[in-house]
């Protein structure tokens, strides 16, 4: 081999070795995935906190992580009418539901909108809690109940539509019933107390 045949050779080689090794194109960098799917409940303020990153991200993963299988939303009196649901087929609406109700609702606002077809899935979604200090926090009186913590929070919730410049904004107080379970806590009731 002469001189600049081991030169190209050697030039080839190491062309070909920096390309198995995965040399990166600074033009064409790799799509980063924003997405978290971590669940962060260690503590009830983590719950809280996770809860609002699985709206801002509309993630029904991490959403339905936070709930304890025997969950229950329980709307406020003067709300059954117009949003309640018969949870038990008695042909009347019920003041709460459970858990597959809860995530086939949640999954409708992330991805499909509104079940009548009115509203399509907002484009962003904003939930802010106003998580209080721990001193604010109440113990669960309710017999069985001795390690759940009740934390109310005001809350305010945006769904954001680009295309039509427009929003949908609600806001109120909201009970977090929270229980702990093999050293995590989980969302057991979110009690409604907001003014649609």
């Amino acid at each position: 081999m002469t001189l600049p045949s081991k030169t190209r050779f050697w030039m080839t080689l190491i062309l070909l070795l920096a390309g198995l090794i995965g040399c990166t194109n600074p033009f064409h960098p790799k799509i980063r995935d924003d997405i978290n799917s971590t669940v962060a409940n260690r503590t009830p303020k983590e719950v809280l906190q996770s809860l609002e990153l699985s709206y801002k991200q509309r993630n029904i993963g991490i959403f339905g992580q936070l709930l304890s299988s025997d969950f229950r939303f329980e709307l406020i009196s003067s709300e059954v009418s117009v949003i309640g649901i018969d949870v038990n087929g008695d042909g009347i609406r019920d003041s709460w539901w459970g858990y597959e109700e809860e995530l086939e609702m949640t999954e409708n606002l992330f991805s499909r909108g509104s079940s009548d077809g009115v509203y399509p899935p907002p484009d962003q979604i904003n939930l802010r809690l106003q998580i209080p200090p721990e001193i604010a926090w109440e113990n669960d009186p309710e017999v069985g109940h001795e390690d759940w913590i009740i934390i109310p929070c005001v809350f305010d919730l945006q769904l954001l539509y680009f295309t039509t410049n427009s929003s949908i904004s609600s806001g109120g107080v909201a009970r977090f019933y929270l229980r702990p379970v093999n050293n995590r806590w989980y969302i057991a009731v979110w009690r409604d107390e907001s003014n649609l």
